[in-house]
């Protein structure tokens, strides 16, 4: 179902924010299509990202959307194809600075509704209509295809949606600019699944959650060959080192605690393996869990203070640190005007005035 449309400023100070934290890129793209989305009323957002020299597609970020079949033919099939009239190749598409619609009133519309880009790949999930934008990063690098897309039951994208995404990247570029090297304190868990193993370490149950983080745990790109191991009930890797700690804990052997953290392109994950008291037979219970940026808490948490888009900005560069001197240069304003924002943001908050207070509000 279509999102409603969400207003124009506070959403763009808002996105302007999330570019701005250097965050690792695929857990900012995670986040702004989800903003995206909402913001233009789209069913679903994508962000097809393209490798350096090659310029060939080799990860996939979406926000609604379900049908990862067309992703994968997609990955395998449809983009080496040109389409006439409609979209180059993909990688020759990476090559330019495009952006516009398709489907809905641009020229060559009807051309797009018979190709097989829209046959293959948009019309199994009801792409009628798609916005795109090719992204790059501040050295004008390809970066990869950003594209919303609309069903056949709502409007086509207009001029002024158009307009709407072209405003965002200046700030899309720079986000896309982050040094992967950039250290981020992970504080924060997202979001958690369960698994249940026998005591032989087979897979008895997983919830929906547990197989997506699993996933996301072993695969540092989502691919075509990636895509084809989503639906698979194989233990993972770290889900036998985990057994096998337990079991040696309970045949009283040596071994390191059943906890243990991963890092890749999707954040942190973390897994704590127990035995299962009161089962029929011996089980093995793992709780995964995905951390997100503290930095990234905190954004989301400025959407419960009733804060303007500046003070909003303000308030999330000092609850990270940084000096009054330090915002004033990055957001173009005397430092004075930093000082009055904090001391706003203090008395609407009505938090003691420190740089901690501002911190647990943000993360509570």
């Amino acid at each position: 179902m279509r999102t409603p449309a969400r207003s124009n400023s506070r959403t763009v100070a808002s996105i302007r924010q999330l570019c701005s934290m250097a965050l690792p890129e695929e857990i900012f793209m995670a986040k702004f299509l989800e903003v995206v989305r909402e913001w233009l009323g789209c069913d679903t957002s994508h962000f097809i990202w393209c490798e350096g020299k090659t310029l060939q597609p080799v990860n996939y970020s979406g926000d609604g959307f379900t049908d990862i079949s067309a992703v994968q033919r997609f990955f395998n099939h449809n983009s080496k194809v040109e389409y006439p009239g409609v979209m180059p190749a993909f990688a020759d598409l990476m090559r330019t600075n495009a952006s516009g619609t398709l489907g809905c009133a641009e020229e060559g519309a009807d051309a797009y509704l018979r190709s097989g880009l829209y046959q293959d790949v948009m019309r199994p999930c009801d792409g009628r209509y798609m916005l795109y934008l090719v992204a790059h990063d501040i050295r004008g690098a390809p970066k990869g295809l950003l594209s919303l897309l609309r069903s056949s039951s709502d409007k086509p994208f207009t001029q002024a949606d158009h307009e709407k995404l072209a405003q965002l990247e200046p700030y899309l570029r720079h986000a896309l600019s982050v040094n992967i090297g950039v250290a981020n304190a992970f504080e924060s868990a997202d979001s958690e699944g369960l698994v249940v193993l026998n005591g032989d370490g087979a897979l008895r149950y997983q919830d929906h959650e547990a197989r997506r983080l699993l996933w996301m745990a072993s695969h540092d790109r989502i691919d075509g060959n990636a895509l084809i191991h989503l639906d698979s009930h194989n233990i993972t890797p770290q889900l036998k080192r985990l057994h096998q700690r337990l079991v040696f804990i309970f045949e009283g052997r040596n071994a390191r605690p059943p906890f243990f953290e991963c890092r890749n392109s999707w954040g942190k994950f973390v897994f704590k393996g127990s035995w299962l008291d009161g089962a029929h037979e011996k089980a093995v219970g793992v709780r995964v869990l995905h951390f997100i940026p503290r930095s990234l808490k905190a954004w989301k948490g400025l959407h419960r203070l009733d804060l303007a888009p500046r003070q909003q900005e303000v308030a999330l560069l000092f609850s990270e640190g940084k000096t009054v001197a330090e915002i004033s240069d990055q957001l173009s304003i005397s430092r004075h005007t930093v000082a009055e924002y904090v001391k706003v943001i203090y008395e609407r908050l009505e938090i003691d005035p420190n740089r901690e207070a501002l911190q647990q509000v943000l993360l509570a």
